[in-house]
């Protein structure tokens, strides 16, 4: 071979370096053009991905928002519920609002429900323990609360929820996948609240941007330039906005996740790594212009050229396995002439099983089956063949194949063979067969709804709509098709339909109308309801409840019924009470009297028994009031800071005369706390105890045994139960009876022959001011071995209450003993001659003078005219009575105005509180007894000498 010329080896040499100069330009560019596009891809990727999962987080958070309000709503229907008992609003109620708690235990914080008669708190201490209790400060205003949901009912309930919810936010947050170096973040009332760990903050300018969009209530994407601590990077945020009813507010999720630029992190890995690779081509094309002999060089490219094909058909093969698929090739003839391993593991024939099913003479149904298909595409010079089938396996599993094939046609048109992916697709092929029944499923369940149901567009015009077969003579489907909303109706309806129409497109929430339409068979009624159902699209459901309309009149009527049931049995119990306190009255006040004079013994013995005949009827009097009022709910609770050791200890001393009369062990053992300071209802306590115990006595032989013990039992600090255990030796009481034994006006022993009297009421009242006072109450009790009651109320521990140094005052006695009678003028307002008597009587025997008139008119004169220190005012009177007579003497322009003190045989609050509101000082019911008529007289008494000092 001759050597060549220098000449034209110095050309064909600066060919080959600028054939490879541009060459390598070529691939550099290519290369970068390559990475470009990998950060592209990937940038998107991301942004893709935040966009999702910030409109999962905004979408999933309103929904759990808007699941409560709609289950808080629940807890009003039961309070308005008409077939609740009074008991069902205590223990049940508490349980039904503790089941909405645990729904949502970390979004409800507390609540408070208005009972029109008093405002329950329900909320969780730091121990999870549920408390129920009755608040004193009245029902808060929602707007006092930061974020709170007021549920308002129709009825005067109100339920006011106190909500954590960025704490709520914070942990619904956690169920979203972020890259770890990411960010979450709130943006809600201008403020930016993080829901995660990161050291990723966002300027204003962005906040601003971001803050833009929200108002306008639409989503965005977008690179943002910040700083990780002291270093700066690029990364990308993603905000969705969401609203809900809650405190009627708008909010938007943040997501942020840092970006890598293309000279950092993994790309500035894979940059050098072509980096390098472009100086090895180029030393390789180099070193082949320089010698094309040096054939070692050339191999060792070829060679990594060779792995990096390699490593490229293993990431498909791997591709492939997780797509469940394979890769094959085939000729003109539709014969394989290459398939990937891995159609073993999808249909379970190996890769030459597969190449022998499409062989020219092979008669596999299946492979017939693709080339058919085949076949018809190249008739029809189609270049894409895609093909579902159902796939029996070897092993009997039947699966759903997906066949993908690119057919290749030369420039003339011929068929040149193909390349194909087969994939399985049977768990994509159940999810839309599954979707696809449950569509079917919502039809037929559509077809089966009695409502009138119409989609419309945000213009109105109805695009669908289902009516049904009750409903066609009233709108036929004919008259419906192709119109708008307002062509339906006109008139003052069609304007309140539309109205409703377009306040639902705009808030995107629920609207809701009622309509009353004349029909062949007469008046309908339906309540229609407006929402959106996308962003393109309305849907409205009408719903007939002319029943539901015809049952509420009647429900209507029925409570005004019970209303003026109830109140007939009010005004009979107020003039009953009246009416036996009257003389009642007369007779107690004359025993008092009587006990203050010279009685001998038989007579002194006529007196007792008169004296507790009286006091028995005034208690079976007051038992039936207790229980009227308990009963409908009018009970006030009074609470007082006092020592319930001493104080229970007093009243067992009360009783314990009463058990030494029967020779009855009686004994007392206190709470083991020294002093025992609570802030509770002494009076409605005491009455339980005094019932429980004096029952005890009343129904244990004599030599039995009475056992009382005090306990406390603490919560926390500041809260426990006072309990208090009744142990007797008694006559017991059968299981039978036990269960009905607080049912009121039950009687164990009914007979006319029974031992031991009474209303059955006391058991009965004992068990509703248990549970009143937020306690519980039980009874264990076997027949002839006596019984043990129980009662536990919820009280709050306090320290020693502030002491106050008493104040030495003068006696009515030792005034009455000095100068014979009260230097005060005194006028009895009464117009009963009985009473008159009685209370001259009462007044004569306590040492005051009186003066006395008949009706309100005269009281009023006679104050006008004469001026008195005190006055007796019976509120029941002719001509004016006590309530206006008061009135109008506090309009009286005098120097000095009277202390007035009203008496009256009505015992209701109602009645208190309304002689107190008309100018009142005080009020006593009758029967008015010595002692107190004298406590009081002698306290206005010492007021009147305190003001004149």
């Amino acid at each position: 071979m001759k050597a060549p010329k220098p000449r034209s080896y110095f050309r064909n040499f600066w060919v080959s370096f600028v054939v490879g100069t541009l060459l390598v330009i070529l691939i550099m560019v290519l290369g970068i053009g390559f990475f470009n596009a990998i950060y592209n891809a990937q940038i998107e990727s991301r942004r893709d991905f935040l966009t999702k999962q910030s409109e999962l987080a905004a979408r999933g958070l309103e929904l759990e928002i808007r699941r409560f309000e709609e289950e808080s709503k629940d807890l009003i229907n039961y309070l308005e519920d008409p077939n609740h008992e009074i008991d069902d609003y205590d223990e049940e109620f508490t349980y039904a609002v503790r089941r909405l708690f645990n729904a949502f235990p970390q979004l409800i914080d507390s609540a408070w429900v208005d009972m029109q008669d008093s405002v329950l708190t329900f909320t969780f201490n730091e121990r999870n323990d549920f408390f129920r209790k009755a608040v004193d400060q009245g029902f808060p205003e929602s707007s006092s609360k930061p974020y709170a949901n007021l549920v308002l009912g129709k009825k005067g309930f109100r339920v006011l929820y106190n909500l954590k919810f960025l704490d709520f936010a914070k942990e619904f947050a956690e169920n979203y996948y972020l890259n770890p170096t990411g960010a979450k973040y709130l943006f809600f009332e201008d403020q930016l609240f993080p829901l995660n760990k990161s050291e990723i903050s966002l300027p204003e300018s962005e906040l601003s941007i971001i803050q833009k969009d929200l108002t306008e209530g639409v989503k965005g994407i977008y690179t943002i330039n910040s700083s990780v601590g002291e270093d700066d990077f690029t990364g990308v945020a993603a905000q969705y906005p969401f609203r809900f009813h809650v405190a009627n507010r708008v909010g938007a999720v943040v997501f942020v996740v840092p970006v890598e630029s293309l000279y950092s992190g993994i790309y500035r890995t894979y940059f050098l790594s072509f980096f390098g690779f472009m100086i090895l081509l180029i030393f390789a094309v180099s070193f082949f212009v320089i010698s094309l002999k040096n054939s070692f060089e050339f191999q060792r490219i070829q060679e990594s050229n060779i792995q990096e094909i390699k490593q490229l058909f293993d990431q498909q093969n791997l591709l492939l396995q997780e797509l469940r698929g394979f890769v094959f090739f085939h000729d003109h003839r539709g014969e394989i002439t290459r398939v990937s391993p891995e159609v073993e593991q999808v249909l379970g024939h190996s890769p030459d099983e597969f190449v022998a099913a499409f062989a020219t003479n092979s008669s596999h149904m299946e492979a017939k089956v693709v080339k058919k298909q085949v076949m018809d595409r190249i008739a029809q010079k189609q270049d894409v063949l895609d093909l579902e089938y159902d796939f029996v396996r070897p092993d009997g599993q039947e699966i759903r194949v997906r066949v993908f094939e690119k057919l290749i046609f030369d420039g003339e048109g011929n068929f040149k063979g193909g390349m194909g992916l087969g994939t399985d697709i049977s768990l994509q092929y159940e999810s839309q067969e599954q979707l696809r029944e449950s569509e079917n499923r919502l039809r037929n369940l559509i077809r089966s709804i009695p409502d009138i149901i119409f989609i419309y567009d945000n213009s109105g015009k109805i695009l669908d709509f289902h009516i049904p077969s009750e409903a066609a003579e009233m709108m036929p489907p004919e008259d419906v098709k192709g119109k708008n909303l307002k062509d339906l109706f006109d008139g003052p309806d069609g304007e309140g339909v539309l109205q409703t129409f377009l306040n639902a497109l705009q808030s995107r929430k629920i609207h809701s109308l009622e309509q009353k339409i004349p029909t062949k068979s007469g008046i309908k009624h339906f309540e229609t309801r407006f929402f959106s159902l996308d962003q393109q699209q309305m849907i409205s459901i009408s719903k007939n409840i002319t029943g539901q309309k015809i049952w509420e009149k009647g429900l209507m009527e029925a409570m005004e019924a019970a209303d003026k049931a109830s109140r007939a049995k009010s005004e009979f119990l107020a003039n009953m009470s009246h009416e036996i306190r009257t003389p009642m009255n007369g007779l107690l006040g004359i025993i008092d009297l009587l006990e203050q004079t010279k009685l001998d013994k038989v007579q002194k013995q006529y007196a007792d028994i008169i004296k507790n005949s009286g006091n028995m009827l005034l208690g079976i009097i007051k038992d039936i009031l207790d229980y009227s009022k308990i009963e409908a709910g009018k009970i006030e609770i009074i609470k007082e800071v006092y020592d319930a050791n001493a104080e229970l200890e007093n009243q067992a001393k009360i009783l314990s005369g009463l058990a030494s009369k029967k020779e009855i062990k009686f004994t007392f053992q206190r709470a083991d706390e020294e002093d025992l300071f609570i802030e509770a209802d002494k009076v409605k306590i005491n009455q339980i105890f005094l019932n429980l115990a004096g029952n005890a006595i009343k129904f244990t032989p004599e030599g039995g045994e009475v056992d009382i013990r005090l306990e406390y039992d603490p919560l926390g600090e500041a809260q426990g139960f006072l309990s208090c255990t009744v142990k007797d030796s008694g006559i017991g009481i059968s299981s039978d009876h036990l269960q009905h034994l607080s049912e009121p006006f039950y009687q164990i022993d009914s007979s006319k022959t029974r031992s031991h009297q009474g209303t059955g009421l006391g058991l009965a009242i004992a068990k509703k001011l248990t549970e009143l006072l937020g306690g519980s109450f039980e009874v264990e009790s076997q027949l002839g071995e006596g019984s043990t009651f129980q009662f536990s109320v919820l009280v709050k521990r306090v320290s020693s209450p502030e002491a106050t140094d008493p104040k030495s005052k003068t006696s009515w006695k030792d005034i009455k003993n000095s100068t014979g009678k009260y230097p005060i003028k005194v006028l009895l307002a009464e117009d009963n001659e009985l009473n008159i008597q009685l209370m001259g009587m009462m007044l004569n025997q306590l040492g005051f003078s009186y003066e006395i008139a008949k009706n309100g008119l005269e009281a009023v004169q006679m104050v006008e005219k004469n001026g008195y220190d005190m006055v007796l005012m019976d509120v029941q009177m002719p001509v004016m009575n006590g309530l206006e007579a008061t009135q109008a003497i506090r309009k009286l322009a005098l120097i000095k105005q009277p202390a007035i003190i009203g008496l009256s045989a009505n015992v209701f609050d109602e009645d208190h509180i309304s002689a107190i509101e008309a100018g009142m000082d005080d009020y006593l019911t009758k029967p008015i007894r010595l002692g107190v008529l004298g406590e009081r007289l002698e306290y206005f008494f010492q007021k009147i000498v305190q003001e004149s000092e």
